[in-house]
């Protein structure tokens, strides 16, 4: 009796040490388990320069950083102003497949020649009409530094107006038909709604 009562003891020793020391296998690591999430700290202002666009006007965030707040924000703002170009050619590009698709294939040849004259007149001064509608800083305790982000636009009104001024100017006929069409009727609601969440704080 005495004799399997140790037995029974041992086997218990022995499988406990099994489990300790190799029972319990590799240490499985879970990567979303040490993944931290973060929201981005401007994404108002990217939803506002999307808004802008949508609109039809021209807008981009730009970001940078420095030890001087004042060269973190002049930087950034230079940084938006770099892809406006970019944004006010797919701009003069919407306007002109709505011309398109309302006037016909018929016209293009005419609707080419309108819309590169617009683009070369209108660039260099949509540009230099671009303001600083508003800018964010966030600074790294450990290392001081700021990081800026500026969001630099156009607003709708004076950009669908700038080209459509400069088309009216050109080709005088094209324009009224234009005007006339639907797609007319669209951009100017889309102008309005814009007017009205910038008025209500949107």
């Amino acid at each position: 009796m005495k004799r399997n009562l140790m037995l029974l003891m041992s086997a218990v020793m022995i499988f406990g040490l099994i489990v300790a020391c190799g029972g319990g296998g590799k240490e499985v690591i879970n990567p979303a388990k040490d993944m931290i999430a973060y929201e981005d700290p401007f994404q108002d202002l990217q939803d506002m320069s999307a808004s802008i666009i949508e609109a039809g006007g021209i807008a981009a965030v730009g970001q940078s950083e420095s030890a001087r707040q004042d060269l973190a924000k002049k930087k950034a703002v230079t940084d938006a102003q770099g892809q406006l170009a970019e944004i006010f050619n797919t701009q003069v590009n919407r306007m002109k497949k709505m011309f398109q698709e309302e006037i016909g294939s018929a016209e293009d040849s005419e609707i080419n020649e309108a819309f590169t004259t617009v683009t070369k007149v209108l660039t260099s001064t949509m540009l230099q009409g671009a303001i600083t509608k508003k800018t964010k800083y966030m600074r790294d305790p450990q290392s001081g530094k700021f990081t800026a982000a500026a969001l630099v636009a156009i607003e709708p009104d004076k950009v669908n107006m700038s080209i459509l001024d400069e088309v009216k100017k050109g080709k005088p006929k094209l324009y009224e038909r234009f005007r006339a069409s639907q797609a007319y009727e669209e951009l100017d609601q889309a102008m309005e709604k814009y007017k009205k969440e910038q008025e209500s704080g949107y």
